[in-house]
């Protein structure tokens, strides 16, 4: 039993989507949030120095007034007195022209041009050329250059004030950016926000309707179901249990299993299996306690239930009462059938043998007859009974079949020889073309025969007066094979398809409909195929096949293993011919009469048909290793391209139609000759 999980999960993928694109979007907007910010404090800062320049400018043009008004008092009146701002206003020139930046540097050459005008007329002071002062001072030079500066002060200036007003704008549009970035990053949170609060309502929507379900499933099953926990304490049983036990939900929370499940004395403890996280599938006929202390047997089918907060145990309870009931009416009904019947029936059997041998005397032809009809009649009921008791057999499992090496020719020889009075009785001939070497098989001669005279008798019954009935044993594909070829109208269509099921087939005359499946189970149990097919010219042909013995597959003393997986015969029949004189080629026509092939030898190289039975070769390629473990040559031979997981594990890979047999068989002699150069 597999019990669903108890809630709905959203997509993992989506969780980790947003989880991680939310951070990252956020720290993406915080951070271009940090840029723009960091990008409007430099404007603002840019334009607050550009101010500064500026004002810098303006007071430097009054620190040269300032120390040309010290020159001036000087010459005019003779006092050194009004040469005492100088020296400073000199000072603050330089540090003025610093703050000024760029500005300040192209005032240089005029500033430079000024002072040493100044200091040239206060040297001639000081040297008593009171004439040569006045004659500097009349020339206008001091004026000229001042008027130069005032220029280049004013023009430094409006070009500071430009780049102040420019840097203003700057910073204006910078904050105005800020601002609608931070309403953007708002929004952007608010959806996300908006979207994860829309998730977790949608995931608490499913989970509350898959509770609904669920509860639903509890409460409308026929079965009890009981939820445990993996330490064995039940959590909850739905409506059914109270139907079967008793037991309310409420009464049973809480409690151990062993309260609904008693340790079976001397046998095992399904509680402890569970605790040792052992019990999984179905346990048939438990002894389940009622509320009221009576017992009832229930078969319990185990599955696990995964949830976030751990793993819970679903036990299935199903009362097996009426199961355990009508088994053993059948079982008394097959005691009945094969003491009560079979037992008088070869009794009555042997009588009839002794009269047909003239034990009693000689008897007239009418009575003979009457006697041959009774004889005929109750072999048929004991086949009816034999047939009756082994699909009871298969049903329980317990169809033993021994294995043992024989040759198949002894089993058609005998079954040819049962078979060849009831053919004479309805004028058929029955042939027995047995191969010319030994067939060796393992396996189990008392059902073989079984098999082949089935086979034979239906084929008899089948054919009409005068046909003939061809009984074949041969070595085909790599094979032990029998076949049997009748002359009769062929299989319905309508039973085609189920021909080899229970109570299908009755082409034998008073046939019980059980040879075919019985035949099957035996043949399956053999690792052989069983199946019939339509014959050229009319007639139908039954026909199995079983694994040689490895003994009887080599080819010469030594010779390399090639196991064929493919139900194309006239392919492997081919392959057999073409590789014989390197290699024993042995066919299988599914993967499991390949890994009987594998369980008896290792073969050198495998030739695989991917397509073979219904799609299912791939399902080898896991056994297809040696007894060190390591991977055995493969060569894949399909209809069609093969998957890439199947390309890698090959070493060689074919197509038929694009590959002929030439290419294949070159590609496996080249295969095994590789392997010998390196042994």
């Amino acid at each position: 039993m597999s019990a669903a999980a108890p809630s709905v999960r959203p997509p993992r993928w989506r969780f980790i989507l947003v989880g991680t694109l939310t951070p990252l979007v956020l720290a993406g907007l915080i951070g271009w949030t940090g840029i723009e910010h960091a990008r409007s404090l430099a404007a603002q800062d840019e334009a607050a120095s550009s101010f500064q320049r500026e004002r810098s400018l303006l007071m430097l043009l009054s620190a040269v007034k300032d120390a040309e008004t010290a020159q001036r008092g000087l010459l005019l009146t003779g006092d050194r007195a009004f040469l005492a701002p100088y020296a400073p206003a000199r000072a603050q020139v330089e540090r003025l022209l610093a703050e000024a930046g760029a500005g300040g540097r192209s005032l240089r050459p005029a500033i430079d041009a000024k002072f040493a005008e100044l200091d040239e007329t206060i040297a001639l002071f000081d040297r008593g050329e009171a004439d040569a002062v006045r004659r500097e001072v009349a020339s206008g030079r001091g004026k000229r250059i001042m008027d130069g500066l005032r220029d280049a002060v004013a023009r430094a200036a409006v070009a500071e004030r430009a780049r102040s007003a420019e840097r203003s704008t700057s910073f204006r549009l910078h904050r105005d950016d800020s601002h609608r970035l931070l309403e953007v990053i708002g929004a952007l949170v608010s959806l996300i926000l908006l979207a994860v609060m829309l998730a977790l309502w949608r995931s608490q929507a499913a989970r509350d309707a898959a509770a609904a379900r669920h509860a639903a499933i509890l409460a409308s099953t026929t079965d009890t179901l009981v939820i445990v926990t993996t330490g064995g304490t039940i959590e909850t049983i739905n409506a059914a249990g109270h139907t079967l036990l008793g037991y309310d939900a409420a009464e049973l929370k809480d409690r151990d299993l062993t309260t609904i499940l008693p340790p079976r004395a001397g046998g095992a403890d399904l509680r402890a299996q569970i605790g040792a996280g052992a019990a999984r599938g179905v346990f048939p006929e438990q002894r389940a306690r009622r509320r009221d202390g009576s017992e009832v047997s229930v078969d319990v089918a185990i599955g696990v239930m995964h949830g976030a907060d751990g793993d819970r145990l679903v036990l299935s309870l199903r009362d097996a009462s009426e199961r355990l009931r009508a088994a053993r009416a059948k079982d008394e009904l097959i005691s009945t059938v094969s003491h009560e019947l079979r037992t008088p029936l070869t009794s009555v059997v042997g009588s009839l043998a002794l009269l047909r041998a003239g034990t009693a005397g000689e008897w007239s032809p009418q009575a003979g007859r009457l006697v041959d009809i009774a004889d005929n009649n109750a072999r048929r009921l004991i086949r009816l009974v034999n047939d009756i008791l082994d699909i009871d057999r298969i049903g329980s499992g317990q169809l033993t079949i021994a294995r043992a090496p024989l040759d198949l020719r002894t089993i058609t020889a005998q079954a040819a020889l049962d078979g060849e009075g009831e053919a004479r009785r309805r004028g058929v001939t029955l042939v027995d073309v047995a191969a010319t070497a030994p067939v060796p098989v393992a396996g189990d001669a008392g059902r073989l025969l079984q098999v082949v005279t089935n086979l034979v008798s239906n084929a008899i019954h089948a054919s009409p007066g005068g046909a003939t009935v061809t009984l074949r044993t041969e070595q085909a594909a790599g094979r032990a094979r029998v076949s049997v070829d009748d002359d009769g109208s062929g299989v319905p269509v309508n039973l085609r398809a189920r021909l080899f099921d229970r109570f299908q087939s009755q082409r034998a005359a008073g046939g019980t409909g059980l040879g075919l499946a019985i035949a099957r189970e035996i043949v399956r149990r053999l690792d052989g195929t069983i199946w019939f097919e339509d014959r050229i010219g009319g007639g139908t042909r039954f026909a199995f096949d079983l694994p040689l013995l490895a003994v009887a597959a080599d080819a010469a003393e030594g010779a390399p293993l090639i196991l064929h997986v493919d139900d194309d015969h006239e392919l492997c029949e081919a392959m057999i011919v073409a590789l014989e004189d390197v290699a024993a080629t042995v066919c299988a026509v599914d993967p499991d009469e390949a890994r009987a092939v594998l369980r008896a030898r290792e073969p050198a190289l495998v030739l695989l048909n991917l397509h073979v039975a219904d799609g299912r070769g791939a399902a080898l390629l896991p056994d297809l290793v040696d007894r060190n473990g390591q991977p055995v040559p493969l060569v894949l031979l399909s209809d069609v391209d093969a998957p890439p997981e199947a390309t890698r594990r090959a070493t060689a890979v074919l197509v038929k139609g694009r590959h002929d047999l030439a290419a294949v068989v070159a590609t496996i002699r080249r295969l095994l000759r590789d392997r010998e150069e390196r042994r």
